[in-house]
């Protein structure tokens, strides 16, 4: 067996090339390498997982959710461009899958795309309210893209659905208190602090908001304490200088 795309020579058994990943076609069957290609991913074989994939479509194998899985490998392998580019051939099959919108957004924010990545993720959204995950990033991108009262909403929203949520108290928190609403801010990060006494983020957030609030002592407790966990901790030790002398933040 020859390999078409590195010319190496491989045992008739061997059904991809070890050495650049393309899947030999011993079946046209796009079946075939449809069911290859699930198998592969499920053993995490990703780049064989893909090269079957492709046989699939060069095959005239169509489906979104071929094309899905697709955007999902190639996210993995951490190519954005070829992720994107097969998410979005996903939707052109299937446009009513919020699921795919969801990947499709989480892909443009790790290429920095802010704007396209809000888009998809309300998208996502309007398909399916119950899309939990989705208010999540959407906080995120919000955030990134300096639009803090829609970030804060959208982790009221995540909050709604989850209560006790410690990612969401967190990030309230910590846009609660960008804004200058430290009273807010404070409410969230001692809703963690009841579940986690000794997360230093918490501890440094909660003691600046104190701070803030005109709550030295309490400040000064949290800050310390936080320093008697993580004694590197350089911002919680600028804020307490701060504090005590009034030196630099």
């Amino acid at each position: 067996m020859i390999c078409q795309r590195c010319n190496n020579q491989f045992p008739e058994e061997y059904n991809f090339c070890p050495q650049c990943g393309l899947a030999f076609e011993k079946d046209a069957s796009p079946h075939y390498w449809l069911s290859k290609a699930r198998e592969l991913r499920r053993k995490g074989k990703m780049r064989q997982a893909i090269s079957a994939y492709d046989q699939y479509h060069s095959l005239g194998g169509t489906s979104a959710y071929s094309y899905k899985a697709l955007g999902e490998l190639y996210y993995q392998m951490g190519e954005m461009d070829a992720s994107i580019a097969n998410f979005k051939k996903s939707i052109e099959l299937k446009p009513d899958f919020a699921d795919t919108y969801y990947h499709l957004g989480v892909s443009y924010y790790r290429k920095a795309n802010i704007l396209k990545a809000i888009e998809n993720f309300e998208k996502c959204l309007e398909l399916n309210p119950d899309f939990v995950i989705a208010y999540y990033w959407l906080g995120i991108t919000y955030y990134h893209a300096g639009d803090r009262q829609k970030a804060i909403d959208s982790y009221a929203k995540l909050l709604d659905f989850n209560p006790a949520s410690y990612i969401a108290n967190y990030h309230l928190g910590v846009n609660y208190a960008a804004e200058g609403k430290y009273e807010e801010a404070i409410r969230h990060f001692e809703t963690l602090l009841e579940q986690s006494r000794d997360n230093e983020a918490v501890l440094y957030h909660l003691g600046t908001a104190y701070f803030h609030s005109g709550k030295f002592t309490e400040a000064v407790r949290l800050l310390r304490q936080s320093l008697e966990n993580n004694p590197n901790d350089r911002r919680s030790q600028k804020m307490l200088d701060y504090i005590i002398s009034g030196s630099d933040i």
